[in-house]
């Protein structure tokens, strides 16, 4: 059966028929889920969840930790929020927590003082940029450190943002309790230097995509025992479904992928990195 190590199944858009789509999942070969928080509030939410489920068929866990496109409500009040969700016996991990540059607030020292005026004024400011660096690295570093206290592994989020993802985690020594690099989509030569690591890469539905060549390349050369499999639903359907809401029965395309890439059999693929996401969350 097959182990989603990354989901948010929590978000909104499965509001409608969460409970539904939750209790058909082992009918879709899937028998075990992490759900991931992004906020001490996700974070509450996503221990919520694997408590409800906790007699179900379906395993749920939960990881609990501050993204980066929200390091700016990092405070000394979130960390003790989020250590104390930590101690609870569904939490498996840390996370989602790194760095991401993708969209970086690269407004003018003008732009910004109108945008403060706006707020002055009480008109609506549109914010659409991730926190600076310096905040990022900030409540990466102290997450980290909350993993290391807490004797727990990390889930990762690092997007265009790969060299200081990888010194930060090398030398904050955040590899110690193991963990996963979430939608890897860096090239061959940044995945070998997570993997030396020990860290595991989660791979999902952008595998499929066709101009995925470098995942795929990744795919074929890091060995299966450093592979876990995730969704990151609902986003990141994969192709044939790719553009729809995602779930975590999509994952029989990535296994299926995954498995002609490698040469073996889908079923090696599934049971290989059920494993290992056991493993690196340390469930028995």
């Amino acid at each position: 059966m097959i182990f989603d190590t990354h989901c948010h199944y929590n978000d909104e858009s499965f509001d409608q028929d969460r409970e539904e789509l939750l209790h058909s999942l082992p009918g879709r070969g899937v028998d075990r889920i992490c759900e991931i928080g992004y906020t001490p509030e996700s974070s509450e939410e996503a221990v919520r969840l694997a408590k409800a489920y906790v007699d179900s068929s379906l395993s749920i866990h939960s990881v609990v930790g501050i993204h980066p496109e929200h390091a700016a409500v990092w405070s000394p009040e979130a960390t003790a929020k989020i250590e104390a969700l930590s101690k609870e016996k569904e939490v498996v991990a840390i996370g989602e927590i790194g760095l991401d540059y993708f969209r970086l607030d690269k407004r003018s020292k003008v732009q910004k003082e109108r945008d403060e005026e706006k707020k002055r004024r009480g008109e609506e400011v549109q914010e659409c940029f991730n926190p600076e660096p310096t905040v990022q690295k900030s409540c990466f570093i102290e997450m980290l450190d909350l993993a290391k206290r807490r004797d727990l592994p990390v889930v990762i989020h690092s997007r265009d943002a790969a060299l200081d993802t990888f010194r930060i985690i090398r030398d904050q020594k955040g590899f110690v309790n193991g963990g996963i690099v979430h939608c890897f989509s860096y090239p061959l030569e940044v995945a070998k230097d997570f993997v030396s690591l020990g860290m595991m890469l989660g791979i999902g539905g952008v595998l499929t995509f066709t101009n995925a060549k470098k995942l795929k390349q990744v795919a074929v050369e890091i060995p299966l025992e450093h592979i876990v499999l995730e969704t990151d639903c609902p986003y990141m359907a994969p192709v044939p479904v790719r553009g729809t809401r995602n779930h975590s029965g999509n994952l029989q395309y990535v296994a299926k992928l995954l498995a002609e890439l490698k040469g073996i059999s889908v079923e090696d693929v599934i049971r290989k990195t059920a494993e290992n996401g056991k493993r690196v969350y340390r469930i028995k």
